[in-house]
């Protein structure tokens, strides 16, 4: 008689080989992509996206089984979609990443009732996540040549480089001096000022650059254009000779009108008398 070998599930799935691939690094704001597959379906009956935080605490992100279909839990809606889901091949896009998307992202075929088979890919987020730039013009301003002092910031990581460049004929004063300051989500905030000598009426652009000009800040600046004093003094008798003007006009109207009043009532006395 010919035996026959019983295999369990468990045994099925576990000499089946899972390939997987995915993002280990992602842009700030970018996607993330992961995809699994399984040479063998014998026993899955769904398939699971997990993360795995850094206490070792597991969160469900989504699921793909034949009697539910995809199922994507709260919070990741909108956030997490399924680019392809069957019970042999899986994938999802992890979409818009921060900084707190940086974990290990599982993908587990599970066989019921006996387990599943995982695999793992885990994701750290590079790039820059904000920048302030701006100028702090002088409180008054000059006939020469004006000192204006720019700073720039960013928050990233690594940490951000941050460069300047300036239209002529606008000259550095001082040296450029950047501070790095760590902050508690594992980013960098970087920050330098820059002091410039800008001529009377300059019209130009200044830019802070980032990562070596991967990111470009423009501060737009520009001093305000300067009325001579000739031309100021101009402007002055004008406005003098108009309020001259219109006094006289006033002065006419006022007399004409105590005129014509005075005429209509020596009119009625006239009639009188014949």
């Amino acid at each position: 008689m010919t035996e026959v070998a019983v295999i369990t599930a468990q045994e099925y799935i576990c000499t089946s080989q899972i390939t997987g691939y995915g993002n280990t690094t992602a842009d700030y704001g970018g996607n993330a992509y992961y995809k699994c597959a399984v040479a063998n379906l014998k026993g899955v009956l769904q398939v699971t996206w997990q993360r795995l935080f850094k206490d070792e605490s597991i969160e469900n992100l989504a699921t793909y089984s034949k009697r539910f279909g995809q199922q994507v839990n709260e919070p990741y809606k909108g956030k997490v979609t399924f680019t392809e889901a069957s019970l042999t091949s899986t994938s999802i896009t992890l979409k818009n990443v921060t900084w707190g998307d940086e974990s290990c992202y599982i993908c587990s075929f599970n066989v019921y009732p006996d387990g599943s088979k995982r695999k793992q890919t885990c994701l750290t987020v590079q790039g820059i996540s904000e920048v302030e730039a701006k100028a702090q013009p002088p409180s008054e301003t000059e006939d020469d040549d004006m000192e204006v002092v720019f700073s720039c910031s960013a928050t990233g990581k690594p940490a951000p480089a941050i460069q300047w460049d300036f239209s002529p004929p606008a000259t550095r004063l001082d040296k450029q001096q950047t501070r790095k300051e760590p902050n508690s989500d594992q980013t960098f905030t970087s920050s330098s000022n820059i002091t410039l000598l800008i001529p009377p009426e300059w019209k130009g652009h200044v830019d802070c650059l980032l990562n070596g000009g991967q990111r470009r800040k423009r501060i737009s600046f520009s001093l305000p254009a300067k009325e001579k004093k000739g031309e100021e003094g101009k402007k002055l008798s004008s406005s003098g000779i108009a309020l001259v003007i219109g006094a006289v006009l006033f002065v006419s109207f006022m007399v004409a009108a105590a005129a014509m009043k005075r005429k209509r009532l020596k009119s009625p006395r006239r009639n009188e008398s014949v």
